[in-house]
């Protein structure tokens, strides 16, 4: 019985021991003290603006100010009971963006302390979705547009981004009279530049994206961000409805590619494609023409289904791995992508792609938080893969696989001859994958999502033979 009383006496004692050991040391670690930057100033007149979420403090001077190497605090303060590495009195070289250290207590924060000198210079510029090319040695933007792209340009409005805290007069999303030389001033305090926007007509486009609505803004969402992208990235660039193709055939004049990017929620067989799309059905003898005179197309998700149509490939040869997806988004990507293997990475399509690191026998064109619509065109046979599927493909489709779907047996991009039967200039460049997605309905960062442009530009120079 003494064993058993002496045992819990112990026991208690230990537990108390225990309590008493914690609280010293939680006691011994302080958090409760702030390491906020409250003011700063230097050279007692350029005072700073700090902002808490970035932990930035920034500084700015005129545009023509070069004494920034050796800059002096003249101000500063700090919370209460916190230290800093610098102090009232510092001379500090600020060329490059130093690190203010806080401490309070045993709470530690970095700031960054910048000084910028103001800047005024416009940094995209686009018109009504038309991307202008801007030149800073003449302080001008050109803007390129086709006699029927429907643009108004007597109210034509416009979006442009500026350099860090300079401000567009007018303010982008305005609309002006386009029809004749129009100036767009951008301001930063000390600094100021005037740009004169030029439109210039063009009768034959050089690429187009063709599509069944009449204008870009009646196509669907995946559809529109695809075609707005070929219109605002290569100049010279428009939109052209499959009906008004039908109508005239010089539209084509000078066209090197034609860009057919087809989302649908639903997704059939090759007859399905032939009796939806009416409209390029009516337009095909110009479409056929345009490939037998060296024409290049590139064709995206459904509307891969146009090479068969060309002649380009067999019509029992269309893809057989098929589905349609939500033009709202359906699949939101996690903090790995979907990506595409790397067997090719030697053909120009796949030039100047952002590389992950992390993942060096993959290809990225999406980033986390982006939302695909997922719809797909791609080839599956059950217990092929390896060489054999690509044989196989071969035989299929008298094709050249480009790239896998994810799977070993799973085939998304395709190269298809040209007319005369050779790969190259003037050919045919298949893209079905799920992955290739131009329009994301959440907001995300964009950093491996450029590589579907770069995808398209290289496309558009292999093709034309540039």
């Amino acid at each position: 019985m003494k064993t058993k009383i002496l045992f819990v006496i112990c026991l208690i004692a230990a537990v108390c021991g225990f309590t008493a050991c914690s609280d010293d040391i939680s006691g011994s670690v302080n958090v409760s003290g702030d390491c906020a930057v409250e003011e700063l100033t230097l050279n007692d007149q350029y005072k700073a603006t700090i902002n808490t979420s970035k932990r930035l403090v920034k500084v700015k001077v005129p545009v023509d100010f070069d004494k920034k190497s050796d800059m002096v605090i003249t101000s500063m303060r700090i919370s209460d009971g916190a230290k800093a590495n610098m102090k009232v009195g510092d001379h500090i070289n600020l060329q490059a963006d130093q690190s203010l250290h806080i401490a309070n207590g045993d709470v530690i924060t970095d700031w960054q302390l910048a000084v910028r000198n103001d800047e005024a210079q416009l940094k995209l510029f686009i018109l009504e979705g038309v991307k202008g090319a801007i030149s800073e040695e003449n302080k001008t933007v050109t803007v390129s547009v086709t006699s029927g792209s429907g643009i108004d340009l007597s109210n034509a409005q416009f979006e442009a981004q500026c350099s860090e805290d300079a401000v567009c007069l007018p303010a982008s999303g305005s609309r002006g009279d386009f029809t004749k030389p129009f100036v767009l001033t951008v301001r930063d305090n000390t600094a100021e530049e005037k740009y004169t926007v030029n439109v210039e007509q063009i009768e034959y486009p050089v690429a187009i994206f063709v599509g069944n609505a009449e204008t870009v803004e009646e196509l669907n969402v995946e559809e529109k961000a695809a075609a707005k992208w070929l219109i605002a990235n290569i100049a010279g660039a428009a939109y052209v409805s499959f009906s008004e193709l039908a109508d005239n055939a010089e539209l084509l004049k000078e066209c090197k590619l034609i860009f057919f990017h087809r989302h649908t929620p639903a997704y059939g067989n090759f007859n399905d494609f032939k009796s939806s799309e009416t409209a390029a059905m009516a337009a095909l003898p110009i479409l056929k023409e345009y490939w037998k005179n060296g024409g290049g197309f590139v064709l995206e998700r459904m509307g891969v289904d146009l090479a068969a149509a060309l002649g380009a490939m067999p019509e029992d040869g269309c893809p057989n791995n098929c589905w349609g997806g939500s033009g709202e988004g359906s699949d939101k990507m996690g903090e790995k992508p979907w990506a595409l293997p790397v067997f090719d990475k030697t053909h120009p399509l796949w030039n100047d792609f952002t590389v992950n690191p992390s993942y060096p026998s993959e290809t990225f064109t999406l980033d986390p938080d982006y939302t695909i619509c997922n719809s797909a065109s791609q080839y599956h046979w059950d217990g092929v893969s390896g060489d054999n599927l690509f044989q196989k493909f071969d035989e299929v489709t008298g094709g050249k696989a480009r790239r896998l779907a994810g799977n070993d047996n799973e085939i998304s991009s395709w190269e298809l001859k040209n007319f005369n039967g050779e790969f190259g200039k003037g050919g045919i460049i298949c893209l079905g994958s799920g992955v290739l997605d131009w329009n994301s309905p959440t907001p995300y960062v964009s950093k491996y999502h450029e590589n579907l442009g770069k995808l398209l530009l290289n496309a558009y120079k292999y093709l034309s033979g540039e």
